[in-house]
């Protein structure tokens, strides 16, 4: 069972990751080309999402997605699709769509604003030799602007890796609330149900030990590359 819950770990770390990054790339990029009205708006609707507590949070989301009275459940019905008291918990799938959701949601803030305080010390002459020399848009954006800003890149990524590998409070509070804790354990709650809830506290903190060092061995890479970066 160690195994199925370290392999539906590392999955759900690198699409979690991933999503996170591209979106908060994104938006930073969309936030340079805004107008400052609009772009203030958009930073303080991500500096909410990113400040609101944990629990609260996913209270709303709970709401959201509930059986009977799901916003989601309601559109989706509204639409064609037959969704009425449809359990989005349940299931395995659905279940980790939901947590993907949340996490990504509370993640993509801090990525966004930290690649755009990246961005605004990007260099405009930089860009604009670029442009002269012919540079699409899409030039510039992978051979001036990202490789400029690849150290921000790979520290957030490392961040999230490690964020998205040791994921806790959302999973738990999904389980309670109607997953199924077999079907759906991740790391962290796989230790905390092995030693708070079964009492092997040996066993529990002999997987903590092994998750650690899954951490360093899925965050080696980036240390590689920032070093390298470093060097060069």
């Amino acid at each position: 069972y160690l195994w199925t819950v370290t392999l539906r770990s590392i999955v759900f770390c690198l699409v979690n990751a991933g999503l996170t990054m591209l979106l908060g790339v994104g938006l930073a990029l969309l936030m340079r080309h805004m107008s400052t009205g609009v772009r203030l708006l958009v930073q303080t609707g991500l500096l909410l999402a990113w400040a609101m507590p944990v629990v609260a949070s996913l209270t709303v989301w709970q709401w959201l997605f509930d059986t009977q009275y799901g916003v989601v459940n309601h559109l989706l019905t509204q639409l064609g699709a037959d969704y009425t008291g449809h359990s989005w918990l349940l299931r395995p799938l659905s279940f980790f769509f939901v947590a993907t959701v949340i996490v990504v949601w509370m993640s993509v803030p801090f990525v966004a604003f930290t690649v755009y305080a990246a961005l605004t010390q990007l260099s405009g002459e930089l860009l604009e030799a670029a442009e002269i020399d012919g540079a699409g848009p899409g030039s510039r954006l992978r051979y001036v602007v990202l490789p400029t800003i690849r150290p921000v890149l790979l520290v957030v990524g490392l961040l999230q890796v490690i964020w998205d590998l040791r994921v806790f409070t959302q999973i738990f509070i999904l389980q309670e609330a109607g997953g199924s804790a077999r079907d759906t354990n991740l790391l962290g709650t796989y230790i905390y149900r092995l030693g708070i809830g079964g009492g092997e506290f040996g066993m529990s903190a002999a997987v903590a030990i092994f998750m650690l060092a899954l951490t360093v061995l899925l965050t080696a890479p980036y240390v590689r590359a920032m070093l390298r970066q470093e060097e060069s």
